[in-house]
């Protein structure tokens, strides 16, 4: 399910997709990954009307620097009894500095790569939070009105 900004003629944000995918060979479906085998996750996600194009390409006079990021934020709630997880823990999983004149971001710029043993066994639902913040802020501060979610898909972890 999908959730962000909308405010009529004036910004839209939205995180349209997330994704896992595993390396080549991997023997069972995405949806299924072994514990001892990294996966990657990614989103797609983008930002219109003129305040959200005007915040993503807003630089800063003096050195003409982009002024803002969005940090993308993926987790993994446990159906049942066990450990929720951050990726990674305690820290925004990515920082993507804004492109000016790019208002769609995907794989290219939002994956994350979940290292070998780090989920325990079980079933868990996926869902990224995408938040643009100034540079270096971290996933808190001005505009906290640009935000969005995804929740889903679900996966499997097992013990090969």
């Amino acid at each position: 399910m999908s959730n962000g900004t909308d405010i009529p003629n004036v910004l839209k944000f939205g995180v349209t997709g997330m994704y896992v995918t595993e390396p080549a060979g991997a023997l069972a479906p995405t949806t299924v990954i072994a514990k001892d085998e990294a996966f990657t996750l990614s989103a797609d996600f983008y930002i219109d009307r003129w305040l959200g194009k005007g915040l993503n390409n807003l630089k800063f006079p003096p050195t003409n620097q982009p002024v803002l990021e969005y940090n993308v934020n993926y987790y993994a709630e446990k159906i049942g009894t066990g450990p929720d997880y951050d990726f990674p823990l305690g820290a925004d999983s990515k920082h993507i500095t804004c492109i000016a004149n790019q208002y769609s971001y995907g794989p290219a710029q939002t994956s994350y790569t979940v290292p070998p043993n780090t989920m325990q066994p079980g079933t868990y639902e996926l869902s990224c939070v995408v938040k643009m913040s100034p540079i270096g802020g971290g996933s808190s501060g001005f505009p906290s009105h640009v935000l969005g979610f995804f929740e889903g898909p679900m996966i499997d972890i097992y013990e090969p």
